[in-house]
């Protein structure tokens, strides 16, 4: 699995809170969850020290959960070249805003399939941020 903790930011005159919002997102990468997960949501486990984190509220900075499902050899998931970077497969996102811990290590929680991460719901999410809402 990998861990990478990204910022972003937004700027537009259209925010209310301020012309520029900014999140953080948690990035995941796994294939224990199969790409193309049936059902409305998948189960995946975190660390709850991660989970404190992304559980926070409230923040001056919101937090999101993007988890990419990929299968388990590379080859099928990555390709990278000198024109190209190539990734395969999906991403899903949510808010664990308040969500509990509890497990004693670990805790698992539920990602929504029908929140994939692209470059439309990143809009969204930065729009509803800038008016002074949650992700």
């Amino acid at each position: 699995m990998i861990h990478l903790p990204v910022g972003l930011s937004h700027s537009s005159r259209g925010h209310d809170i301020d012309d520029e919002v900014t999140i953080k997102v948690q990035l995941k990468c796994t294939y224990q969850v199969a790409p193309r997960p049936p059902g409305p949501t998948f189960a995946f486990t975190l660390e709850n020290e991660h989970l404190v984190k992304l559980a926070r509220s409230p923040v001056s900075v919101h937090k999101i959960l993007v988890v990419m499902l990929v299968p388990r050899t590379q080859e099928d998931w990555l390709r990278a070249g000198h024109d190209r970077l190539e990734l395969r497969h999906c991403c899903y996102w949510t808010n664990l805003a308040g969500h509990a811990v509890t497990g004693k290590r670990k805790t698992t929680v539920r990602i929504p399939t029908a929140r994939i991460f692209d470059d439309r719901a990143l809009c969204e999410i930065m729009t509803r941020v800038g008016a002074g809402g949650r992700p």
